[in-house]
């Protein structure tokens, strides 16, 4: 049975800024068949980075997260009853999914380890990383 994991808008933005892949680096730290999912919040917010990027680097950015979103599972929160902010809902989906959140929000991270999430993050900016456990 694959894993869940849940992917925060920042945590896109991995690859283009480190040139990390995080598709092939999570497979391999999880060593399972993946499912990555995406929230439609979170990619409604992540256009909205785009839309209000200040420079090319950061459009830059952006505009690779949004490519790499499509290689993900679309969720609307809103068809299970989730609201609040985006961090909110990728908790809740996460921790309803029983998947992984993939994050590099300290705050996020912080939250979803008081719930129980395990955490896909960016260590070093060079690999990925999990912390809490697997169920």
């Amino acid at each position: 049975m694959p894993v869940t994991v849940v992917i925060d808008t920042n945590f896109l933005a991995v690859p283009a800024q480190f040139g990390v892949d995080i598709f092939s680096e999570a497979e391999r730290l999880l060593e399972r068949k993946i499912e990555f999912v995406i929230l439609s919040t979170a990619l409604a917010e992540l256009e909205r980075k785009l839309k209000s990027s200040t420079n090319k680097t950061e459009e830059r950015h952006f505009r690779i997260a949004r490519d790499l979103a499509n290689r993900c599972m679309i969720i609307e929160p809103e068809d299970l009853f989730i609201s609040g902010s985006v961090d909110d809902q990728v908790l809740e989906y996460s921790k309803h999914v029983k998947g992984v959140l993939a994050t590099n929000d300290r705050a996020l991270r912080k939250r979803a380890k008081i719930a129980g999430v395990p955490v896909l993050l960016l260590r070093g900016r060079k690999q990925l990383a999990i912390e809490g456990g697997l169920i």
